[in-house]
């Protein structure tokens, strides 16, 4: 399937143009046939349980194969930022600390204050001596159980390089999970070339899926224990047996209670359709739309957070402005959806942005440039 082929499962395209990637992505004609299914079997066979279970599985089995691991080395999840606690509380406080690196969510910070009341260590590594990212990470690192990751900055847009960054944890003794959410869909993921004993991030972002619907990828063989379980993590949830209590040998033990039927079957559909485009295609062409908005704006000497070089960014740049927000609702009013987030607006792309699009984003900033912030200010 060529760029072209794939926008055209995107009708409401036609109405806007679509650049939040970021933070949902748009509705393909398959998911949304896919979640009527949904509702369909729903009314006509009123709890098809067999079916459901099928889907998941479905679901888990397109998981593993986008991000090259075994289906039982994911557990369904209902979001991102469940499946990062989990991986946190995954070895006990007595393990040693929990390192957070300085680019993560802002659920990672969160998690932080949680941990930390429940008797964890936990270190931010943006409070650690050092003059850069690596160096602060490997002052922060030691004694460390486990190093949170994550592999794109929600923020800037900065792709980061997770290699060094294992590479510390491993000389650490550390055990390393990677959130993907920012860059899983536009970014070929493996996560075994990664080296990552954990990974996250779920669907509703460049997977192009339902909200309420993310999984936990937990490397087989890891010694470490699921600090909540439920009915689904159990050896034969079906059986529901109360006494001997047997949780499943993989990944899945760390499932809780009865995963987003209805997100499965988007996802299901979503990752049926990202499966029939070539993944070098898509990075390099949202590459080129990103690297488009930067010569604007450089040109306009707007103030643009994004590392300027292709293999330091994705799908995702960010222009500072003294208030995102307004900046977004004026680009809604033209018929441009961007995402503001804190004090930058986010422009995301993905494999159904066209030419048409880039220009008519790029032709805004530079009709409207006193929604960004100039780089003279810091001259």
């Amino acid at each position: 399937m060529n760029l072209a082929e794939f926008r055209a499962q995107f009708p409401g395209l036609e109405r806007c143009v679509h650049l939040a990637n970021c933070s949902r992505g748009a509705l393909s004609l398959p998911v949304q046939a896919a979640v009527t299914r949904y509702l369909e079997d729903w009314q006509d066979q009123g709890a098809p349980w067999g079916l459901w279970m099928q889907t998941w599985e479905r679901a888990r089995t397109r998981i593993a194969q986008l991000i090259g691991a075994q289906p039982h080395e994911i557990a369904l999840t209902d979001s991102a930022s469940s499946a990062l606690g989990a991986a946190a509380r995954s070895l006990p406080p007595s393990a040693g600390a929990v390192v957070i690196e300085e680019r993560s969510f802002p659920s990672a910070y969160y998690l932080a204050d949680a941990l930390t009341r429940d008797g964890y260590t936990v270190r931010l590594t943006r409070d650690a001596a050092g003059d850069t990212p690596l160096e602060r990470a490997a002052n922060a690192l030691e004694g460390a159980a486990t190093f949170l990751i994550a592999h794109l900055s929600f923020q800037t847009g900065e792709l980061i390089d997770p290699a060094p960054l294992v590479a510390l944890a491993r000389a650490a003794g550390a055990r390393v999970a990677l959130d993907g959410y920012q860059a899983l869909g536009v970014v070929p993921t493996d996560v075994a070339a990664l080296d990552v004993d954990l990974y996250l991030s779920g669907s509703h972002k460049y997977l192009l899926g339902l909200e309420g619907f993310a999984f936990l990828y937990v490397r087989e063989g890891l010694e470490v224990s699921p600090a909540a379980p439920g009915w689904m993590a159990a050896d034969d949830p079906l059986a529901m047996n109360t006494h001997a209590r047997a949780l499943h040998r993989g990944a899945l033990r760390f499932q809780t209670g009865t995963p987003n039927v209805a997100g499965a079957y988007a996802l299901d559909a979503s990752l049926d359709l990202l499966s029939r485009l070539d993944p070098a295609e898509l990075l390099a062409h949202v590459r080129a739309c990103v690297r488009g908005v930067m010569d604007t704006c450089h040109a306009l000497g707007l103030e643009v957070i994004t590392p300027l070089e292709a293999e330091r960014h994705a799908a995702l740049v960010s222009i500072l402005s003294p208030d995102a927000s307004a900046a977004a609702a004026s680009l809604q009013r033209s018929g441009i959806v961007c995402s503001p987030r804190g004090p930058a607006l986010r422009v995301s792309f993905h494999a159904y942005n066209h030419a048409g699009d880039l220009q008519r984003v790029c032709d805004w900033i530079a009709q409207h440039p006193h929604h960004f912030r100039s780089t003279e200010v810091h001259a």
